[in-house]
């Protein structure tokens, strides 16, 4: 760093601070990210260091922190992501960006990156994947995303590998092709049904597991020596996060139990007699009673 060598430092600071952290190294490797231009991570270093510097009573490096993370806000670049309506968001919908998750709650909303170029990527079972890389300049530009309603992976699977002429051509030249068997049918809607169930269960799960965690780390920069020395926030921090994983684990629960049931009505499907479906997901379990054709 000394020698201006900040390309060569900066993952030495990141090493260092993944070994044994602590805060002076974390306030270098923000410094490190200024001067490579990273302006969104070193914002976020120093915004971290405060706390740190406030709890070991360390008044410089606190002013020092918080004048920095100031002044390095008011020059943010951020990318805002606009999700479709959600009443048309498809079971089990995620939007990556540079194969980040982003939790429901930053949709809308301009979130803080460094300039360059950034990748973002929608995809949904049964949906076609989408990706657009967008180009982010310095010195606060916003760049809005909007992504675009999902097509139909079958839709479009079939658009390119028959066309209609080709369709209608293969058709007319098998006049007399035996008509497709209906058994288990009905039974394999249903498996259908039940397993996409079990991904959104799995998708519900995958949001509130990162928001508890989120919610821990949190809690953790309002404690001296976590788990003690911790101040009211980080109670009320701590109790969210709590919430958070539970919920996280009954839709995980539920979720596998969901798909575990689709692949055995999938795999049993083609029995005679079967009508009289009910079908029931509850926290832990799924399950589907009757008889199928």
């Amino acid at each position: 760093m000394a020698k201006g060598q900040v390309a060569q430092a900066c993952p030495k600071f990141e090493a260092s601070q993944q070994l044994d952290p602590g805060l002076g190294t974390l306030l270098n490797l923000a410094e490190c990210y200024e001067k490579l231009g990273k302006t969104a991570s070193a914002w976020a270093e120093y915004r971290d260091a405060i706390p740190l510097a406030r709890s070991s009573h360390s008044k410089v490096r606190e002013e020092l922190a918080t004048t920095r993370a100031a002044a390095l806000q008011a020059r943010l670049s951020t990318v805002t992501v606009r999700a479709p309506n959600a009443a048309a968001l498809p079971p089990g919908l995620q939007i990556r960006r540079d194969g980040v998750p982003l939790l429901p709650a930053e949709f809308g909303s301009a979130i803080p990156v460094d300039p360059g170029p950034h990748t973002l990527e929608a995809s949904a079972p049964g949906k076609q994947s989408w990706s657009v890389t967008v180009e982010v300049g310095a010195e606060a530009p916003n760049v809005i995303v909007d992504v675009p309603k999902l097509a139909d992976a079958a839709t479009a699977t079939a658009t390119a590998d028959t066309p209609p002429a080709a369709a209608a051509a293969r058709s007319a030249a098998l006049p007399d092709a035996p008509a497709p068997v209906r058994s288990g049918s009905p039974q394999r809607t249903v498996a259908v049904v039940v397993g996409v169930v079990g991904i959104a269960g799995l998708g519900l799960g995958t949001v509130f597991g990162l928001q508890a965690k989120n919610y821990w780390s949190d809690a953790k920069q309002h404690c001296r020596s976590y788990p003690s020395g911790c101040d009211g926030q980080a109670v009320d921090l701590n109790s969210k996060a709590d919430s958070h994983a539970t919920i996280a684990t009954v839709a995980f629960i539920a979720g596998g139990a969901a798909l575990a049931a689709s692949a055995v009505l999938w795999l049993s499907a083609g029995s005679r007699a079967n009508e009289g479906v009910a079908l029931g997901v509850g926290p832990g379990t799924a399950f589907v009673r009757g008889n199928f054709q």
